[in-house]
This record gives structure tokens, C-alpha cells and sequence, in this order.
């Protein structure tokens, strides 16, 4: 079997553990029987390609962690200004709130448990370094403060994105309205921006 066949067929058991927890099957609990038919492939099938469940959930961590990397490579290769990245950053957390927590359930568990995920730092230094180019690029268009270093902004955008991962997910299962999308954007804006954007009380109180 070619090592593409060997890739897809992996993926099929991934691809059938997310679809498990987004049906409200805990990690734990799932089967490898659970594995195979949701997958369409027999059970002795997965163990040819597995030794253990928990090899496949810990490949199945790497596999959401890179292909989320590649969908924010994607996502930010041609943007080039602050109110690029708010807009973008809002519809890709509104799009994984609407349809993939299962695979960032999958990577929060990976990220909470050091040492058992071998891959999973390297997927984190992929993701650093697709941020960084990003806001090396916004930087040298001037539109985000240069004086602030790439390590401060990096901070700023991830705790936005996870604050509001969060507070999307919890508006949406609470049925609340707000204004959480603007708010996100308003609270990125105010991290990264230039001062010179800001209006002059709020250059007074930096200062102070």
C-alpha cells in the first residue's frame, strides 16, 4: 500500500473519532469498535494501522493541530492590514465554534497533557512561526506598533482567540445576543495597534 493509501486510511480513523465527539462521545470512552464503524473499515483494519487507542487519539491531536496550522496559513497569506486580521481572526473563531470543537477539543486536551503528544510542540512552533511572518508583514506596513515586540503581540492575538473561542461557545449555547464580535475586534485593535491611533486620552494614560 502506498504511503498516500496509508495516510488516508489513518485520516478515515481520525476523520471517525471527531465525528464520535462531536456526537458527545468522550475520548475515553471511545472503542476502537466505535472507531471502526463509524469509519466504515473493520476492526482488525484499525489495528493495522494502530497499536492502541491512545496512539490513535495522539496522532489525531497532530492531525487537528497541523491541519488547523495550515487553515490559518491559508486564512492570513495575503493580509496585510490590522482590520484584516480582526475581521479574519472573528470568522475563523465563528467558524470553529459552528463546526470543528471536536478537533480543538482534541488539541486542548494534546496541549494539557506535555509529554504524551511527542508532535504536538512542534505543531505549536509551526503555528508561532505562521503568526510571527504575519505580524512581521503587518509591522512593516506600519500597521501594528513596532515598538511592542513580535512575543507581545503573539500573546495578545492567542489570548484573544481563545477568550473569545470561549465566549462565542458560551453565547451560543446560553442563546445570548451581544456584541462579542465587535468586542474582539475592538480589544485586538487596542492591543496592536499604533499609538498614534489611538485618541489622545488613551495616549495620556499609557504614558502615565
Amino acid at each position: 500500500m502506498t504511503m498516500d493509501n496509508h495516510a488516508a486510511r489513518k485520516a478515515a480513523v481520525y476523520e471517525a473519532a471527531l465525528q464520535l465527539v462531536a456526537r458527545g462521545v468522550s475520548p475515553a470512552a471511545m472503542t476502537i469498535q466505535q472507531l471502526a464503524d463509524t469509519a466504515g473499515i473493520g476492526k482488525g483494519t484499525v489495528y493495522g494501522y494502530f497499536s492502541s487507542k491512545e496512539e490513535i487519539l495522539q496522532g489525531l491531536a497532530e492531525y487537528c493541530f497541523a491541519r488547523e496550522n495550515e487553515r490559518i496559513r491559508v486564512l492570513f497569506a495575503d493580509c496585510c492590514t490590522l482590520a484584516g486580521l480582526e475581521e479574519r481572526t472573528v470568522a475563523y473563531l465563528q467558524d470553529i465554534a459552528a463546526n470543528r470543537m471536536g478537533d480543538y477539543k482534541m488539541i486542548a486536551q494534546a496541549l494539557g497533557t506535555p509529554g504524551k503528544c511527542e508532535s504536538v510542540p512542534a505543531c505549536a512552533d509551526e503555528l508561532r512561526d505562521i503568526m510571527r511572518t504575519l505580524l512581521i508583514r503587518l509591522q512593516a506596513a506600519g500597521e501594528i506598533d513596532p515598538a511592542v515586540s513580535l512575543e507581545y503581540c503573539c500573546t495578545a492575538i492567542f489570548s484573544a482567540v481563545v477568550g473569545g473561542l470561549i465566549g462565542l461557545c458560551f453565547t451560543a449555547e446560553c442563546g445570548v445576543k451581544n456584541q462579542l464580535s465587535g468586542n474582539l475586534k475592538e480589544m485586538m485593535h487596542r492591543m496592536l495597534a499604533r499609538l498614534w491611533q489611538y485618541d489622545d486620552e488613551i495616549k495620556t494614560l499609557i504614558k502615565s
